[in-house]
């Protein structure tokens, strides 16, 4: 049968393109037996490529419906910023996809190896500490505190002595007693100062100095304060000591001046009165810081706990002692890089945060419950029922029996054993300290000291200063011999009496004779053993601050890891991003999320006979 050709078909569609349609029949070809050739159609913006034409879009979406997640990666593969990948996918040679991809393999080590280190470092959490030095802003002024080194006053203990008191005369003879024997070192703390304060504590806190005599004049930035600027605190060597700017001060002392004209002044009277006739002191020789003249001066931050033995210095009598003070700030930083805390300390009082504080409390607890008892050489803490470890509680019994026996008795005190043996464990092992759980304040305030001396009162101005400073109170005071023998010296009537000779400018050129400069030095030691003054100053108002960093913060890590990212495998953010869209699509695919193509597509654009057929048709059909 011979070959026939269909009449062409001019279709008008309805956005004005042409589409040209054929079909041809030859009794030889795979058409004459039934199939049928592929349309060929032409628009007039789909050959530029500016619309698609229908029938690629309908095999496009059939090809979509067939799309596995190999095909997902591969393309978005193809397209991916990562070094390599591409390289991967769109390589055409089997060796070069082998190559590139041990390369990959290789980077992607190289960078998690490298990326491991980093985090490492990044979870050290280390810190580095910069110095700054800040200018022109105010500093808080310290506190003060003061403690006469001579803790008993020994006009106090005359009075004790006129009273008759059995108390503290019984205790002498107990401890220095020959029927009584104690270890060697127990016989050295019954005769200290501790010793006295542990059995005779009302005894003890009448014979500390008071404030009102110790205090002979006070002056804070040439403004007069009194006593009631100071607050009291007992301490087991020195008895009662005196801050001030202590306790729960409302309103911060700001310094915005320097110098001793602007700092804190006071003049102190030590009591040192001769001693009662016919006494005498108890020398201790295991004490490296009684028995000596002056007092025991502790600068620390405002409401922190003062320690006179371990953070104090000594002042002698007879000087002018300056001390210049520089403030220091320390900033630590907590938890994940260091271990710093803002929590207050519990003692008899609340106390502000310091390391070593924490540590001592710490060591009392420690003695306390391992020894059931208090040391005198730490600070208190509030606790009921609980006694010194050095307290002998039947101590007169055994010094009535002694008394009347000729036997030596040994007296054992196993509580105070255990106070020294666990003190001196704790001094030569640290490991206490882990239960303690101490740690450094975050913000800490210390100051630096710088301290000089001068010889003070000259002996010109002896007499105008006791006139000013005792005023008329000068007579009921132990320097009132003092005032005598230098009011004489300076009376020149009676000098005029005493020379026969009544002309002023003769007795002035006169030198003072042999009895006269014995009551002169005699006056002036008295006075000198007894009287001295501190002043207590900024130096300098700028502070320096040591502030603790992280050594490595999360902007480091971040740097770091796209730094090695980008140099193994060139791999940024929007190649994250990039990651980030293949998971979302292949999630969409698991989850079938795009929707199947129908088996006959209506197209809606007009361009074909929407009940045409345009899938290629292997179905034996008739050409007819």
């Amino acid at each position: 049968m011979g070959s026939s050709v269909e009449p062409l078909a001019f279709h008008i569609p309805m956005d004005g393109f042409l589409s040209f349609g054929t079909t041809e029949f030859d009794s030889g070809s795979d058409s004459a037996r039934g199939h049928r050739s592929e349309h060929m159609k032409f628009s007039g913006l789909g050959k530029f490529g500016l619309l698609n034409d229908p029938v690629r879009m309908v095999k496009q979406r059939h090809r979509h419906r067939n799309r596995t997640a190999l095909s997902v990666i591969a393309e978005l593969g193809s397209e991916s910023n990562a070094h390599g990948f591409a390289k991967i996918v769109t390589s055409d040679d089997t060796k070069r996809k082998v190559i590139w991809a041990l390369l990959v393999i290789m980077g992607f080590t190289a960078a998690t190896l490298q990326l491991s280190l980093l985090v490492r470092k990044y979870l050290q959490f280390q810190v580095v500490e910069l110095s700054e030095i800040k200018e022109s802003m105010p500093v808080e002024f310290p506190s003060i505190s003061v403690c006469n080194i001579e803790p008993i006053s020994w006009r106090k203990m005359r009075i004790l002595f006129s009273s008759n008191s059995t108390e503290l005369i019984s205790w002498i003879n107990f401890v220095s007693s020959e029927k009584l024997r104690f270890d060697d070192q127990h016989a050295a703390h019954l005769t200290s100062i501790r010793a006295f304060y542990e059995n005779l504590g009302e005894e003890a806190k009448f014979m500390s100095h008071d404030i009102n005599d110790f205090l002979i004049n006070c002056k804070f930035s040439d403004e007069v304060c009194s006593v009631h600027n100071f607050t009291t605190f007992f301490d087991g060597n020195y008895y009662s000591c005196f801050t001030f700017n202590g306790g729960d001060v409302a309103e911060k002392l700001l310094m915005h001046a320097t110098g001793p004209q602007k700092g804190l002044s006071l003049i102190i009277s030590l009591d040192n009165d001769d001693p009662p006739l016919g006494s005498y002191g108890l020398y201790d020789m295991n004490s490296n810081i009684l028995h000596s003249a002056g007092v025991r001066v502790v600068v620390h931050a405002p409401n922190t706990m003062p320690s006179p033995v371990n953070h104090g210095f000594d002042v002698p009598p007879g000087y002018s002692s300056s001390i210049g003070l520089k403030a220091v700030l320390h900033t630590r930083l907590s938890e994940p890089y260091g271990n710093c805390t803002n929590e207050d300390l519990l003692g008899t009082q609340v106390y502000r945060n310091t390391f070593f504080s924490c540590l001592q409390l710490c060591q009392q607890r420690l003695i306390m419950s391992q020894c059931g008892c208090m040391s005198s050489d730490l600070p208190e803490t509030e606790a009921e029922n609980v006694t010194f470890c050095g307290v002998i509680e039947n101590w007169k019994d055994l010094m009535h029996k002694a008394m009347n026996s000729n036997e030596t008795r040994h007296v054992d005190l196993p509580k105070l054993k255990c106070e020294q043996q666990l003190i001196q464990k704790m001094s030569h092992d640290r490991s206490y300290e882990k239960s303690c759980k101490c740690f450094q304040p975050c913000h800490e305030t210390t100051f630096q000291k710088s301290v000089s001396l001068s010889y003070w009162p000259l002996e010109f101005y002896q007499l105008n200063a006791l006139q000013l400073l005792y005023g008329d109170k000068i007579n009921q005071n132990f320097m009132h011999e003092a005032y005598t023998y230098l009011s004489n010296l300076a009376n020149l009537t009676k000098l005029k009496s005493d020379r026969n000779d009544s002309r002023t400018e003769n007795i002035i050129k006169q030198s003072y004779s042999l009895s006269e400069k014995e009551k002169t030095e005699r006056a002036s030691n008295l006075i000198r053993q007894n009287l001295l003054r501190l002043n207590i100053y900024l130096e300098d108002l700028s502070v320096v601050e040591f502030r603790q960093l992280p050594a490595y913060g999360l902007a480091d890590l971040f740097a770091d890891i796209g730094g090695t990212l980008g140099l193994w495998m060139g791999i940024s953010v929007l190649t994250i991003m990039e990651l980030m869209e293949l998971i979302a699509r292949l999630i969409l695919l698991l989850f079938n999320s795009e929707k199947k193509m129908p088996e006959h597509d209506p197209v809606s654009n007009g361009m074909l006979d929407h009940d045409h057929d345009y899938d290629y048709d292997r179905r034996n059909e008739s050409p007819v």
